[in-house]
């Protein structure tokens, strides 16, 4: 149990990071799955008319169509904050290219505190990562919570057979 929840919670292999006002660049994604597009940075984001993250196929120009997540997970990479903003499928390997449009339309904060400034455009960056689905990071969770207390009690158990009486 342990083993699934933290892989299931720590399945995060970066493909390619970028400083958000570069707004142009081609990556290559070498296996299917899901991945998705995280805003390093802050906390908590907000988006304005006119904020977009274009992903396509490099030699055809097809669109990969991105959902916005209903669940914003938090994570820290390399003691940054980060956000899982958009998530897509990938069916065929080989080289895309991401296009950031207005990027002076994202608002990015630290926390959802009301007194907290914006964060200059400059600092923020966009990661794409491969990720899991929202049931399986839900399960991971349970699953590590659960694997860590049984292999708990496990230990408590061994040390003293009988611990209520």
């Amino acid at each position: 149990m342990v083993f699934f929840g933290a892989k299931w919670l720590l399945r995060s292999k970066a493909i390619v990071k970028l400083p958000i006002a570069e707004k142009i660049k081609n990556f290559t994604i070498n296996r299917s799955g899901l991945y998705s597009v995280c805003i390093l940075g802050g906390g908590y984001l907000k988006t304005s008319v006119g904020f977009k993250i274009l992903i396509s196929k490099s030699n055809s120009q097809e669109k990969i169509r991105l959902k916005e997540n209903f669940l914003k997970w938090r994570f820290r990479k390399n003691r940054e904050i980060g956000v899982e903003y958009l998530h897509f499928e990938i069916e065929n390997i080989g080289e895309y290219h991401i296009e950031i449009q207005n990027p002076e339309n994202l608002t990015v904060k630290k926390s959802r505190s009301i007194l907290q400034s914006d964060k200059p455009i400059q600092s923020v960056e966009i990661l794409i990562k491969e990720s899991v689905s929202v049931a399986k990071k839900l399960f991971g969770v349970i699953f590590l919570v659960l694997g860590v207390n049984i292999s708990f009690w496990g230990i408590m158990l061994a040390i003293n057979p009988n611990p209520f009486g």
